[in-house]
């Protein structure tokens, strides 16, 4: 276990925190204006005002920083999701939630780069990131089914994650356009929801 996987998982103190979340702005802000390239670890520790160790007991890598930068984002949406819960149909509801995270990352197309490339690095500190992202997202999913009695819940939730999470890389490598995302969701959902209802 490295120093940054005892750091992340054991409690932070305030300070902690607040230092942690510090460096993930930065970095978030690196990563948007310039890319992956841009996010170098010593300029994140050098503007986050911490020592490059200290960065490294958070991070154990770039890609480490980054994963975790998709995460606190993703995090970000699904308090929106729990804000202002999605309307209509089971389907219309899925449909709606999975295309707002689409409109998340085409408005920060830079970023979604980024962090997904990070994200899909097969760097070992970014094995717990990638789980965390997957569970998130089947939180998202979660959000819009709510509390309809659904069968198979938790397989149709994963086909929508998988669904989901295929049709952002493709839109983040500039393989598909932004409507697509919606469209390819709605597409999965309508398959295996409409059979159900």
């Amino acid at each position: 276990m490295t120093a940054g996987e005892l750091v992340v998982r054991r409690r932070l103190t305030a300070p902690q925190q607040e230092r942690r979340d510090r460096i993930l702005a930065v970095a978030r802000e690196l990563a948007g204006s310039g890319g992956y390239e841009a996010v170098v670890m010593r300029d994140v520790a050098e503007r986050s005002g911490v020592a490059l160790g200290t960065l490294y007991r958070y991070f154990a890598s770039k890609d480490h920083l980054l994963a975790e930068v998709l995460v606190a984002w993703g995090g970000d949406l699904e308090d929106g999701l729990r804000r202002s819960p999605a309307q209509g149909e089971l389907r219309e509801r899925i449909s709606a939630v999975l295309e707002r995270a689409g409109r998340t990352v085409q408005r920060e197309p830079v970023l979604a780069a980024a962090v997904t490339q990070a994200l899909l690095s097969r760097d070992p500190a970014v094995t717990d990131v990638q789980a965390s992202f997957t569970t998130m997202m089947r939180r998202w999913l979660d959000i819009a089914i709510g509390d309809d009695d659904l069968p198979d819940r938790e397989r149709i939730v994963e086909v929508l994650e998988h669904v989901f999470f295929s049709t952002m890389i493709g839109l983040v490598n500039g393989r598909r356009d932004p409507a697509e995302v919606g469209e390819q969701v709605d597409r999965a959902a309508r398959l295996l929801l409409d059979e159900r209802a």
